[in-house]
């Protein structure tokens, strides 16, 4: 016996090798306290295994309650209790724990698919050993992407399905994101379209299984062959629906079983769910920032305090949101995103480096090569600043549909979320790269992209064939007044007229800029409501900005003027910048 009880032990000594001090410290912490008898102030713990040191069922159930949906807690406990009753890893999982937990990942895999088949033994009531505890949330967060993957498939068969269990994953993590802004996941409502989009990201055209970078798993288009049939990916893609959904494309109940080998690959394909279990493993097992240290309240609350560097850090990561101004009125920040729809937009949007100084040399803006972070390149944002606000510039319901208030609350204020709703209940939208201002042409960066809410979150980049990214002008009786985005002039990707009664999403069969469908149901659409969000301050120098013309006040005579090929000798005898106020 005290030879099996030493091995248990080494096997608990190699994976807490594996976790970082502050992780080791808060995790063994964690199960002292569940288990009702927690160390305080002290640094050592008891790493033996005995009968008494467990946890039972009713006090894992009820510090996790108020941190998780009823479903997944579920799932949790029961992988513990299956990794439990495993007791004493084998001969071989043993000998290579001993040269450290990475070496554990490597044992084969049929002494895991053995171990687990004594799970027929676990009921409601079964406890969770110190080795249960540890091994589960070592192989959910330390192992190789796919022994992560391996256990996750255990963990989510606990639910009624994988939809199912993505939705309750989703709306666990939101509080975390949110940085205790939100306290509850009661406070969440389900999003089917981010969980939707979670399960068909896989199968888009740039995931061909071969660890695409991500603009290719992130910027796909649906495919269809020219006949607009849909293409021979269907039926697999139909299958995978059908198994972890659990029901077939006429919503019928459905007994098609979902494969491990599919999860597995739908799991290492789709970083967006990768880093949601993350922020949940971390803040659930390994952080001491938990949601758990205050009474779950159905309001807002302050958030998590933390540096400045740290803060940043992790938003640059999206291990949490930024501050979002209004927050106050949590979860309905929006009226038109969710918060699951922002924390997918996040991933789209072009990250600043924050904590870093910038670059040696005359340039204010440049971009950062090889930073995963922002594949396009990132603005450099001065290492004294936190993490810039989301804020929200304009809405249609509280400011009006005005478009000089439109103008007037927009320009310069740095790039910016265009969100729309039509009277169908089309939900959609541009992200503006550049700072808005009024010209007769197009400009913009090709950092900036389309795309839909809802019925399906997509993200349309640009295809490079034109750079006609953004539009904005108003009182030019020869060109079109509004705000656009794409395609060509009266022609537009995405397009809302001056006087806010019409828009267009005009795609045949593609929009040439983004390569995007109409993103509203129908082309010409009936705008119901419209936000516009600072993403983060203009990085522009104002001095360096645009300055006022006195031909600036005659758009239209100016653009005669041009198509005439008329030399302008005043054009560039700028007078003082006036900046519009940004409150």
């Amino acid at each position: 016996m005290g030879s099996q009880t030493s091995k248990h032990d080494t096997a608990i000594e190699a994976c807490l090798a594996d976790f970082s001090d502050q992780e080791r410290t808060h995790l063994l912490e964690l199960f002292d306290k569940i288990r009702g008898s927690q160390n305080n102030g002290s640094k050592e713990h008891t790493t033996s295994a005995d009968d008494d040191d467990t946890i039972d069922s009713q006090h894992f159930n009820s510090y996790f309650e108020p941190l998780l949906p009823p479903t997944l807690l579920t799932c949790f406990r029961v992988t513990m209790q299956m990794h439990s009753v495993m007791h004493i890893p084998s001969e071989e999982s043993t000998d290579s724990g001993a040269a450290g937990g990475s070496n554990i990942q490597a044992s084969k895999s049929k002494n895991r698919r053995s171990a687990m088949t004594r799970s027929t033994s676990i009921d409601a009531n079964s406890r969770i050993s110190k080795y249960g505890w540890i091994m589960t949330i070592h192989r959910l967060s330390k192992t190789n992407i796919e022994e992560q993957a391996g256990l996750s498939f255990m963990l989510q068969t606990h639910d009624e399905s994988l939809e199912s269990f993505i939705k309750n994953v989703t709306r666990a993590v939101m509080p975390f994101w949110l940085a205790g802004e939100v306290s509850s996941w009661k406070d969440i409502p389900e999003d089917s379209t981010t969980t939707e989009f979670l399960l068909t990201r896989h199968l888009g055209p740039g995931n061909s299984g071969t660890g695409s970078d991500f603009e290719d798993i992130f910027g796909t288009h649906e495919s269809t062959d020219d006949l607009g049939a849909t293409t021979s990916k269907d039926k697999a893609a139909q299958d995978w629906l059908e198994a972890a959904q659990k029901r077939d494309s006429q919503g019928n109940p459905s007994t098609k079983e979902l494969s491990r080998s599919a999860f597995v690959n739908w799991y290492q394909h789709t970083v967006e769910y990768q880093i949601l279990f993350t922020i949940l493993i971390q803040n659930l097992f390994l952080s001491p920032s938990t949601l758990a240290n205050s009474e779950t309240s159905s309001t807002p609350r302050k958030r998590i305090k933390m540096t400045t560097e740290q803060e940043n850090k992790l938003c640059q990561k999206n291990y949490i949101a930024p501050r979002i101004k209004g927050l106050d009125v949590a979860p309905y920040f929006s009226r038109l995103l969710t918060v699951a729809d922002f924390f997918q937009l996040r991933y789209a949007l072009p990250t600043p480096i924050y904590n870093t100084p910038p670059p040696p040399g005359p340039s204010k803006k440049q971009g950062t090569s090889g930073s995963s972070a922002s594949p396009d390149g990132a603005d450099q944002i001065s290492e004294s600043k936190s993490t810039p606000p989301l804020r929200l510039l304009f809405s249609s319901k509280t400011s009006g549909e005005s478009f000089s208030t439109l103008m007037q609350k927009i320009t310069f204020q740095g790039p910016t979320l265009v969100i729309m709703k039509d009277e169908d209940g089309y939900i959609f939208g541009a992200y503006a790269d550049q700072d808005w201002e009024q010209k007769p042409n197009f400009y913009g960066s090709d950092r900036s992209f389309l795309f839909t809410i809802q019925p399906k979150f997509r993200i349309y980049r640009p295809s490079r064939v034109n750079n006609n990214f953004q539009y904005l002008d108003y009182g030019t009786k020869t060109l079109p007044n509004g705000i656009g985005f794409g395609g060509q002039l009266r022609y537009f990707g995405l397009w809302l007229e001056s006087d806010f009664s019409t828009g267009q999403s005009a795609a045949e069969p593609l929009c040439s800029t983004f390569q995007s469908p109409s993103l509203s149901k129908k082309q010409d659409f009936k705008l119901d409501e419209m936000e516009v969000w600072q993403v983060h301050p203009s990085t522009v120098e104002r001095d360096e900005g645009p300055k006022r013309s006195a031909m600036d006040a005659h758009p239209d005579a100016v653009a005669l003027l041009e198509m005439a090929n008329r030399k302008m000798y005043s054009k560039d005898v700028r007078g003082p910048d006036v900046s519009y106020d940004s409150d």
